[in-house]
């Protein structure tokens, strides 16, 4: 049993091989017409009532967990898309490796991610690093960053202590 994010950010639990998504109360198997239902009873997770779908697939689930890891090390660290990949693949089963995206179309989704969520890239000199303006304030809304002198020899920046 996990929970994972799914493409779209929503949860995902994974219980006995299948994969639900949230429906308000309890959670639905995530195939059409299914009647697979899971419920929390505060301590554990447990199926109430059966699926009619195909027999659960180790492949699609590991997939799922694949792609959940290379969102999650996105936003947790600067690495270039090929450690990340290759950190992903490496707890895949040699199955599960043959249905997962080619490595061209994976990096385009780890620059798509970087791009849309406006996560910076990892700079090379101090010069080169640039505080957008919504990272300048504090959680509270307190000024952050106090000066800025935007000189690329010899730049100073002021925080208050």
């Amino acid at each position: 049993m996990s929970i994972i994010q799914s493409i779209r950010g929503k949860d995902q639990l994974i219980l006995d091989g299948y994969r639900h998504r949230r429906d308000k109360l309890v959670w639905r198997c995530v195939k059409d017409n299914c009647k697979g239902r899971a419920r929390y009873d505060g301590l554990i997770y447990e199926m109430y009532q059966d699926h009619i779908c195909q027999a659960p697939n180790p492949d699609e689930i590991e997939k799922a967990v694949f792609n959940h890891e290379i969102r999650k090390k996105i936003e947790q660290c600067h690495d270039p898309p090929r450690l990340i990949i290759q950190g992903a693949r490496l707890k895949l089963s040699s199955d599960a490796a043959a249905t997962i995206p080619q490595y061209s179309a994976s990096q385009r989704t780890i620059q798509r991610i970087r791009k849309d969520k406006d996560i910076p890239t990892e700079s090379k000199a101090f010069a080169d690093i640039v505080i957008p303006p919504k990272f300048q304030c504090t959680v509270s809304n307190q000024q952050f960053l106090l000066y800025d002198n935007n000189d690329h020899v010899n730049r100073l920046l002021r925080e208050p202590t």
